[in-house]
């Protein structure tokens, strides 16, 4: 029992080290080491960021969505592909630290130790490996859905905008500049790279549209088109906005039913053991009389 109660000291001593380095703040930029790393250019085989990056140009070549990158969710959500990695990595190393310690403690109850250990050890490393494309997947959805949503009063604003006599271009960009909102400021930037750049901006959202999954977005260029060749877009856009509203509170309407249908069972067990309190003195009494 000593070899297995030191194994399964180790293995839980590093998954909480891991969980601890994990939950540390990053460390601050120090401005001399980075320029003596660019000028010396050594140790560069070692550096953790370039096998990330190495990583990662291998994981975007990747056709199933498990084992690549899911750009267009990384780009939603403005992080970047070697973020996205390291997270699965960490998530891979607790996995493995968690089953492989699941799995000795199955063992000492008496479970073959060797399979015990092997069957914690790839589960483990399968679900902590997989957990962060899920929450990255669910926390795109939640973004996109937020999106939608705001995109309705970027709508009305451009309306706005263009009854007061606004141009496309400048209506697009002036009611774009009234709040801080991310995805203000992701049209923000995407107007005035247009603009430098000698695009329109019609086509530079159309883009980003596509590049976010954002089919919303693209009708929004796709007005705004028309409108650069003298069409009057105040009414559509204000009825897209008023569409986009219907569906968000559709939404929310079906999701409220959702929850409301999951409390069915727990309500009715809970119905169900309170009459089992209340009956069961009556209940006592006449079977042991």
């Amino acid at each position: 029992m000593m070899p297995l109660a030191l194994l399964l000291g180790l293995t839980l001593g590093t998954g909480l080290a891991l969980a601890f380095a994990a939950m540390l703040p990053t460390a601050p930029l120090r401005l001399d080491a980075a320029l003596d790393q660019i000028t010396t250019r050594t140790a560069e085989t070692s550096d953790p960021r370039l096998l990330t990056a190495r990583l990662a140009s291998r994981a975007a070549r990747a056709r199933h969505p498990w084992l690549g990158l899911p750009t267009t969710d990384l780009d939603l959500l403005e992080r970047t592909p070697q973020q996205y990695l390291a997270q699965r990595v960490r998530g891979t190393a607790l996995g493995t630290t968690t089953g492989a310690g699941i799995g000795l403690l199955a063992s000492i109850t008496g479970v073959p130790p060797t399979p015990a250990v092997i069957l914690g050890v790839v589960g483990g490393a399968g679900l902590g490996g997989m957990l962060p494309y899920f929450q990255l997947r669910d926390a795109a959805a939640r973004r996109r859905e937020d999106y939608r949503r705001v995109l309705a009063v970027y709508l009305d604003l451009v309306a706005q905008e263009r009854n007061a006599g606004r141009a496309a271009t400048p209506a697009l960009r002036e009611a774009a500049e009234l709040t801080e909102h991310p995805l203000f400021l992701r049209i923000r930037a995407t107007v005035a790279q247009a603009h430098r750049l000698g695009h329109t901006p019609w086509d530079a959202l159309r883009d980003l549209g596509d590049r976010l999954r954002l089919s919303e977005l693209a009708e929004v260029a796709d007005l705004a088109d028309t409108a650069a060749d003298g069409a009057a877009i105040a009414t559509s856009l204000h009825t897209k906005a008023a569409s986009l509203r219907h569906a968000a509170l559709a939404a929310d309407t079906a999701d409220a039913h959702s929850r409301s249908e999951r409390l069915t069972l727990p309500t009715s067990l809970l119905m169900l053991a309170i009459l089992g309190l209340v009956l069961y003195p009556t209940l006592a009494q006449l079977l042991t009389t």
